[in-house]
């Protein structure tokens, strides 16, 4: 396995014990609504933005290097 495959899942496995052990109902205030959710549910929601934003804004980086590459120059026809 590689070092970052390992790194995820540990980082997975602590998420889960951490959401196992906080299943009580909270209150949550969004701009006008008051939401009664379970811990596990608000933990679930935070960690699915989290990495929507990080994959969102990984992309550009990408891009970038894609269109730093050299490009061969035309072939010429003499």
């Amino acid at each position: 396995m590689r070092v970052r495959s390992v790194v995820i899942l540990v980082l997975l496995l602590l998420f889960l014990v951490v959401v196992v052990q906080n299943t009580e109902v909270v209150s949550v205030r969004l701009l006008f609504w008051d939401l009664a959710m379970s811990r596990i549910i608000l933990l679930a929601l935070s960690l699915a933005v989290g990495a929507i934003v990080g994959f969102l804004l990984g992309r550009p980086w990408r891009r970038r290097e894609q269109y730093a590459r050299p490009k061969r120059p035309p072939a010429s026809n003499e």
